[in-house]
């Protein structure tokens, strides 16, 4: 730019000097929308003829691009939509053409953001701009004074002191130099003067004063014409240099200044938070549950402002820019929230509560197994179950009815096909579990043609109910509200004459009751189609409800004798009901169970907190706790639930604080709401409520974290799937314990009952919102995760979601489940902080330029996105750990250039190895928390073991399958064998990997020397393939007479390998030397296959392979069976094709193998006769196949092969017993 400005210039530099007072005009100028504001401003000018500064600019703009100072072709950028704007400066000298010396626009992002600089191109208004303006006449040029020259006496020197000691200049001088670090200020935290003017202080102290210009004052104007002391070669040359070093290592120091704060600032952070784990434990106490609110809001914004200096310096390592602009943006927001730290530590200081903390808080993280039931058996429940039973007209037991258990009492009005039986009772007495019982009963299931559960918790709505009926029955999603459609759906498709259906509605609530049950009515009004006998199982804890709903009497549940309770409480405190327990303990314990009024939750929940320390003063602590005289919330009173509440609070407080955390934060899901452990595990994680521990990865953290919750109950397995769910009243205390931090919107009504300082919200779909209630969310700037789920893209519009991505810039997880957004706004890149992005549903094929800033990202889920290919841009996502795209971009990903950028990213399952620059396997050597499996290919392009030691697979510890992959098919057109093996040798594995995979790999040996148990402890199968050159494993060849080798040369064996597959290996002559029992004891499959002159295997010893089940050869046309040949007893599958001179005589080792389930032989030609003594053998004898054995002329008889179900025998032209092809069974 400095270059520009001197060619605009003349030589020698001239000043503009204005005509006097009366010639200078002020004109405020309407641009109108759409028009270009540089042409009508010039086109003013021309009309005028009178030379135009401009001094201001009021209105939005739209799509400007703009120069940075510096000028250079890479600081030009594009802003795409629409931005107000902030400051606006220019001048265009007539005569025409009239052009602007320089426009310059600084405009607000929309996030705080302000962005600033030259014109470039056209500036087109989006809607009516005021451009206010200073016009003149008749300019003159005037010639300063050259070098040399004495200066008039209306010229002053200017000092440097004094011209530094200027704000303009000091600024000005820093943003030439560093164009870019003030490009995401704040609209209200750009550096203020005496910012500027203390720099220039500073910078003096140690500077020699120099005579930099002079200004001459022009009266009635001012202006200041600069002049160098020396000659310049350009009129902007004199200042370009100047002290700009000096200025820059200031600021950099400042910088580490602010380093030194941030750290300071992060121990005030900790210590604070340390302070809140033990306040926690007296949340009950009056003031302690206020303080903690109020320490709410700063330690948040103290997480923000350090995770802010965290993006800064991933943006600096990641675009290379030596911005400061954290410093300037936070350093005073981050002092004001360290006073407000400060006085939090004093106030919980005060509180002294260091002393008196509670024993056995924090429960450590382990990886040791919970050892007590997941699910035990119902306890004192028995005649109740054989009651409801009875009640459901099973074959066996139809007129045996319960005295009491009339089911013809039909109530009039009540579909007569379908009988709804009724269960009340207190939440917490059992209910669920009992009709979960009833419905795995395997009588029950087999009686009733379709099995449906569905849980109502949420409120009873008669569409969402019937489209939940459907989607369980036909396993398909109803996306239309019209009430009549969906009952002619459910009455013409889904319930038939022909089906006998069993229907649980968990936990129906009050609404039920409304409008004289009409909605109840609407939902059963379509099931009167079914077959008769069908059954609806209705669960409640309101009476009123059973009343009203029920064709038959209702089934009230009481709580648990306390006999049954005990054995219910050892059940879940000791993992038995045994007596042998100490007796101390069993004191203490029957005195706690007598406190929870017959309540099998109560009993369960406390007997898993009190089995996580079998210690009697842990146990007595809990005993005398002062929360069993702790009172019911207001929202949940209205039945006796003082002993389940008491429970559910000691279970909260005995929680460690990372636990209470996560459990907290499930409030921000439905009620009912059923959880995946791995997407809620994800989410902990995203809002920064799991950290790493150790060398646990925070993700092995989150799932011990979710487990430790289950081991308590408050988490426990869903009916109908593998997902978890939590009990009413469990989930009743997480929205009791984060009331002020996590909502969900499930109407219009509930906008209006958002907590002010929401952290989480959920929106759920057919809530009746429109478009301007969802943008209305944008207020709630404190929110850190937004979940919307089925919401429709006409009213989550991009103009929403846009609003939100403007104003909620502290959003960590962001998830649109069942959404289809249109396309992801440009303003995306705002949300810095964003970890976790799920765009599961949406369709769009690409994504905004600003999307590749989310330096913090760490899940992607963009599985049905529509793009044809992995974007190389995702390479700048540097903290991102996994991405989830359509399936046929998963290998894709292996192959973007510089993945090795990635160096978090968990999930890779392909890399191909390439000549180009970012594709060697160089890139895979920082990538060490990679897990699962990893498949490289491509590896005939490495040179050597020095190459392929760069991989560093031995740190990635995470990984349990490795597939190493040279050439793309058996036969390469070029190979190098020695080559091949030194890379191998470089190639080794980590001591965690469980799986390992060779294959096309063309050396002539392979023994590598890391291939031993020393090394790789855990391998539990090994698989090579396609390696035709292969001639010995594992060092010493074998011998190749046919004979057995008692020499095992120096393989050491894998205890732990239980699956050895070889196949296409040409060359390879025996396994004698490998093949041992006592190398691999634990080895359960061996398949040998396509190995042509292999020609022995030690037949003596499989027999001693006691654990092997599955045996396949297959072709291996070469192979000698010896004398002597043995299977071992627990064999269970054996297949033999094409695998020598198997004939009668080694055939007679079938019998007495009774635990064989499936025979194959294929091509056996040696192979005459099976005689009847082996078939009455193989008595578990399942599937039998035999093809293509030319010699085989008798099997004993059609009788002998009677008794197997499944059978294939075809292609035996010498076997005349049966008509082939023979058919049975699954083969048919």
């Amino acid at each position: 730019m400095s270059e520009q400005r001197g060619r605009r210039k003349p030589n020698p530099p001239t000043p503009i000097k204005q005509d006097g007072p009366d010639t200078r005009l002020s004109h405020s100028l309407e641009i109108a929308a759409g028009a270009d504001i540089m042409e009508e401003v010039a086109a003013f000018a021309g009309r005028q003829q009178r030379s135009v500064c401009v001094l201001s600019g009021d209105g939005f703009i739209a799509n400007p691009t703009l120069r940075h100072i510096q000028g250079r072709p890479e600081a030009v950028l594009t802003f795409s939509g629409q931005f107000q704007i902030l400051s606006m400066s220019g001048v265009f000298v007539v005569p025409s053409p009239c052009l602007p010396v320089e426009l310059t626009v600084y405009i607000d992002r929309g996030r705080g953001q302000v962005v600033g600089g030259s014109v470039v191109g056209k500036l087109v208004a989006a809607g009516p701009v005021m451009v206010k303006t200073a016009t003149w006449s008749c300019a003159t040029d005037d010639h300063l004074p050259a070098a040399g020259d004495k200066p008039d006496k209306a010229t002053a020197v200017v000092t440097p002191a004094a011209e530094m000691r200027r704000p303009d200049f000091i600024k000005d001088k820093y943003e030439r130099q560093h164009p870019f670090a003030f490009a995401v200020l704040p609209t209200n935290a750009y550096p203020p003067p005496f910012y500027w003017m203390t720099k220039a202080d500073e910078l003096l102290k140690n500077q020699q004063e120099l005579e930099i210009g002079t200004f001459q004052q022009d009266a009635p104007e001012t202006s200041f014409n600069f002049q160098k002391d020396a000659p310049e070669t350009s009129s902007s040359s004199s200042t370009s240099e100047l002290d700009q070093d000096n200025i820059y290592q200031f600021l950099r120091s400042d910088k580490q200044l602010m380093m030194d704060e941030c750290l300071v600032f992060e121990r005030t952070l900790s210590t604070l938070q340390e302070l809140i784990k033990h306040a926690e434990w007296w949340v009950h106490k009056d003031g302690v549950a206020d303080l903690l609110q109020d320490a709410s809001d700063p330690v948040y914004c103290a997480e923000d402002l350090l995770d802010s200096l965290h993006y800064d310096e991933l943006l600096e390592k990641s675009e290379g820019n030596n911005t400061i602009g954290f410093s300037f943006l936070e350093f005073p927001k981050m002092k004001e929230v360290k006073v407000k730290l400060d006085q939090l530590i004093r106030k919980m200081e005060n509180l002294d509560l260091h002393g008196v903390r509670q024993l056995f808080m924090d429960e450590p993280v382990s990886l040791e197994p919970n050892l007590l039931p997941a699910e035990p058996k119902i306890i004192g429940r028995h005649k109740e179950l054989l009651e409801l039973i009875n009640f459901l007209g099973l074959p066996e037991i139809i007129g045996k009815r319960v005295q009491g258990g009339d089911h013809k009492g039909m109530v009039e009005g009540r579909p007569d096909n379908v009988s709804v039986l009724p269960i009340t009772g207190t939440g917490g007495v059992g209910k669920t579990a009992l009709v979960h019982a009833i419905f795995s009963e395997k009588r029950v299931r087999d009686h009733f043609d379709l099995l449906i559960w569905i849980c109502v918790s949420d409120g009873f709505d008669e569409k969402k109910l019937i489209k939940k009926l459907i989607q369980s029955a036909a396993e398909s999603e109803m996306k239309s509200d019209d009430l009549r459609y969906l009952q002619k759906i459910l009455t013409n498709g889904i319930i038939r004459h022909s089906r006998r259906f069993l229907l649980v509605i968990d936990d129906v609530q009050e609404d039920i009751c409304q409008e004289d049950f009409h909605k109840w009515k609407s939902f059963l009004a379509p099931l009167d189609c079914a077959k008769p006998g069908s059954m609806v199982l209705v669960t409640t804890r309101f009476l009123k409800v059973a009343e009203h709903v029920g064709t038959m009497k209702h089934s009230v549940l009481e709580g648990l004798p306390e006999g049954n309770l005990w054995r219910l409480f050892k059940m879940h405190a000791f993992g038995s009901d045994n007596s042998d327990i100490n007796p101390v303990l069993a004191s203490i314990g029957r005195s706690i169970v007598s406190r929870l009024n017959g309540s099998p939750l109560g009993a369960q929940i406390i007997g898993r907190l009190l089995s996580l320390k079998l210690d009697p003063i842990y146990w007595r602590n809990i005993l005398e706790s002062e929360l069993w005289e702790v009172e019911v919330p207001q929202e949940n009173e209205g039945e006796d639930k003082i002993s389940i509440w008491s429970a559910l609070k000691l279970s909260y407080q005995y929680l460690p604080f990372h636990l209470k955390r996560c459990f907290s934060f499930c409030s921000m899901y439905p009620r009912n709401y059923e959880f995946d452990a791995g997407t809620l595990v994800d989410c902990w994680v995203a809002v920064g409520l799991v950290l790493p521990y150790g060398s646990m990865l925070a993700l092995d953290v989150g799932h011990l974290y979710f487990q430790q919750l289950v081991n308590r109950s408050l988490f426990q397995k869903a009916p109908m799937s593998s997902g978890y769910v939590m009990h009413d009243l469990v989930y009743n205390m997480t929205q009791h314990t984060s009331r002020n931090e996590c909502f969900v919107i499930k109407d219009r009504c509930d906008l209006w009952r958002i907590p002010p300082s929401v952290r989480h919200l959920s929106v759920l779909g057919n809530s009746g919102l429109e478009s301007s209630d969802l943008e209305s969310l944008h207020t709630y700037k404190t929110l850190r995760s937004i979940t919307c789920s089925s919401i429709d893209s006409d009213i989550l519009t991009t103009s929403v979601v846009e609003t939100w991505f403007s104003d909620l810039v502290n959003i960590r997880m962001l998830r649109f489940i069942s959404c289809q957004l249109k396309e992801l706004p440009e303003n995306v890149g705002n949300l810095v902080h964003l970890r976790y992005l799920d765009i599961s549903a949406c369709e769009f094929d690409k994504f905004p330029d600003s999307f590749w800033r989310l330096y913090n990202l760490e899940i992607l889920d963009a599985r049905n996105c529509k793009i044809q290919h992995v974007p190389n841009n995702i390479v700048k996502l540097v903290n991102l750990q996994r991405v989830k795209l359509k399936d046929d971009l998963i290998r894709h990903r292996g192959c973007v250039p510089r993945v090795g950028n990635l160096v978090f990213l968990q999930e890779m399952p392909y890399y191909a190895v390439g000549d180009e620059p970012g594709r060697t396997i160089h890139e895979l050597k920082n990538m060490n928390h990679l897990r699962g499996i990893l498949e490289i290919s491509g590896l005939c392009g490495v040179t050597g073991m020095e190459q392929s030691t760069e991989a560093v697979l031995h740190k990635k510890v995470y990984l349990d399958t490795l597939i190493l992959s040279w050439h793309e098919s058996i036969r390469p057109e070029k190979h190098n064998s020695s080559q091949e093996m030194e890379v191998l040798e470089g190639l080794r594995p980590s001591s965690n990997i469980k799986h390992l995979e060779v294959k096309f790999y063309m050396g002539a040996g392979f023994h590598p020397s890391w291939l031993h148990e020393d090394v790789l402890s855990s391998l539990a199968s090994l698989s090579i393939s396609s390696c035709p050159h292969i001639s010995t494993l594992f060092g010493q060849p074998s011998r190749t007479d046919g004979s057995n080798s008692s020499s095992t040369g120096s393989f050491s064996g894998f205890r732990s390998l239980t699956k050895l597959c070889i196949a296409w290996c040409k060359k390879l002559k025996g396994l004698d030397n490998f093949l041992h029992p006592e190398h691999l004891p634990a080895l359960k499959v061996i398949r040998l296959s396509n190995c042509e002159d292999l020609v022995s295997l030690p037949t003596k010893n499989l027999g001693e392979f006691v654990h092997l089940e599955d045996l396949e050869v297959s072709h291996c046309w070469s192979l000698n069976w010896q004398q002597g040949l043995t299977f071992p007893p627990l064999l269970k599958v054996l297949k033999l094709e094409a695998c020598g001179e198997f004939s009668d005589l080694t055939l007679s080792c079938l019998c007495g193998l009774v635990a064989l389930t499936n025979l194959d032989l294929q091509f056996c030609p040696s192979i005459e006769s099976i005689c009847t003594q082996i078939w009455s053998s193989l008595v578990s004898l399942e599937n039998l196949k035999i093809v293509c054995c030319q010699g085989l002329n008798s099997i004993g008889g059609s009788g002998s092969i009677a008794r197997i179900g499944n059978v294939d025998i075809r292609h035996c032209p010498r076997l005349k017993e049966i008509e082939q092809p023979f058919f049975r069974g699954c083969y048919c």
